[in-house]
């Protein structure tokens, strides 16, 4: 993956077609026996585009806030990602668009469904939570900032990277490390890393591909049943790290590059 966006149009198609695609394939994989394949396929794959490109518009509205620095952009971009993933998961499961919605802050996802009666719940991603027990090995939490920008974001005097020797920040699955004393502005860094976390964020639509054997070890496991009531396995970030490891050129990275285009 070391494609980069050229323009808006490239950039929205692209997030279409990751929509579109993950969408169209979740849904075949998770086909009901008396269901017609092309119906779930075409199904899958516009309401998947559908979502994919509120993902276009959600990183073109944070980088509004990477232009101007007003948090005030940040929040709606971050509503409209959610709900774009949401239809992007709900294609990939083979469920009516709005039957299903979720929203993320740190290791917390908040879930709403509205297919019958409205119902929240709350539970908790392993992978987002030990990332945020990581930052706060790193660095100091910024309360305030992180209300602002929708993640918790951490404040290091060093941060330790991998793919390049002087890191000035860093997304860590949906939470940040900002360095302290970094030549770019701390609203910089956290714009062009939120982007980063959209792609972490993204990437749970693939989730929905381990339903069905999921849902088996449900009904044979009383534990696993107890464990789904309270977590969400966040696999995305296993996906989102192995995919940005391949990439492991910091300068051709399309993770990177993505992110350079939106948020600087």
């Amino acid at each position: 993956m070391n494609a980069q966006h050229k323009n808006d149009f490239e950039a929205g198609l692209f997030n279409i077609g990751f929509g579109g695609v993950v969408g169209s394939i979740g849904a075949i994989i998770n086909k009901k026996p008396n269901e017609k394949t092309g119906k779930v396929f075409l199904k899958g794959f516009y309401q998947g585009a559908l979502g994919g490109y509120m993902l276009f518009e959600s990183k073109r509205l944070l980088g509004e806030f990477g232009k101007t620095r007003n948090y005030n952009y940040v929040w709606p971009s971050k509503l409209i990602n959610s709900a774009g993933i949401s239809i992007i998961e709900n294609a990939s499961a083979n469920r009516n668009f709005w039957e299903r919605w979720h929203i993320n802050f740190g290791f917390n996802r908040l879930e709403f469904y509205t297919k019958n009666k409205f119902k929240m719940t709350y539970r908790i991603m392993p992978f987002a939570l030990s990332n945020t027990i990581y930052g706060f090995t790193q660095g100091k939490l910024e309360i305030n900032t992180s209300l602002k920008a929708g993640s918790f974001v951490f404040v290091a005097n060093k941060i330790k990277s991998n793919s390049v020797a002087n890191s000035s920040g860093q997304a860590i699955a949906n939470s940040i490390l900002v360095l302290k004393n970094s030549i770019f502005s701390k609203k910089t860094i956290i714009s062009h890393e939120l982007i980063h976390t959209y792609q972490y964020e993204s990437f749970s639509s693939l989730n929905s591909f381990l339903n069905k054997p999921t849902n088996k070890l449900k009904l044979n496991y009383k534990w696993v049943k107890i464990y789904h009531k309270i977590f969400y396995t966040d696999f995305n970030f296993l996906t989102m790290r192995g995919l940005y490891d391949l990439s492991n050129n910091y300068n051709t990275s399309f993770f990177e590059n993505e992110a350079r285009y939106y948020a600087e």
